[in-house]
């Protein structure tokens, strides 16, 4: 399925967007490939940095509860991973990596590896450089946004 272009007026925005898209649709088919989404990947790389609650992963990830909810429920039935009790809060249940979560965590990583390889591979390190430079600069450039980057965690 070809992935559509974003027209919000802006080329610059539209060519950013449009290349994020581009990449997450493929990252996305290759690992529903192994039985993953890319939502539940990123799921699995914020619990394999710690064990965390659905809140924690839903601002994580910027999606609803409801949505965190479902990913985990999946991801549970497949033993890759599993909730259990805060040590220190008895209202709050804290979601885990399971050892076979880690297993197919590994190998996620290697396939969106090779995705963002196969993605900007065309570009010299120059040109990759120059990139991350541009994008860092991208975004609101008011005082009270400048914290509301996205963790690494739930990149892709």
């Amino acid at each position: 399925m070809k992935v559509l272009r974003p027209d919000t007026g802006s080329a610059a925005i539209d060519a950013v967007l449009h290349a994020a898209q581009r990449v997450r649709h493929v990252a996305d088919a290759e690992l529903r490939a192994q039985g993953l989404s890319l939502s539940s990947y990123k799921v699995l790389r914020v619990l394999a940095i710690e064990p965390s609650s659905m809140r924690a992963l839903s601002d994580a990830l910027r999606v609803a509860p409801r949505t965190v909810t479902d990913i985990v429920d999946g991801l549970e039935k497949r033993g890759l991973a599993e909730r259990g009790p805060h040590p220190h809060d008895r209202r709050v249940t804290l979601i885990h990596i399971t050892a076979d979560g880690s297993t197919e965590l590994r190998k996620a990583r290697r396939l969106v590896e090779r995705v963002h390889k196969t993605s900007i591979g065309r570009l010299s390190d120059a040109e990759q450089e120059t990139l991350i430079a541009l994008l860092e600069r991208v975004g609101p450039q008011s005082d009270a946004d400048a914290g509301a980057d996205v963790a690494p965690a739930a990149a892709v």
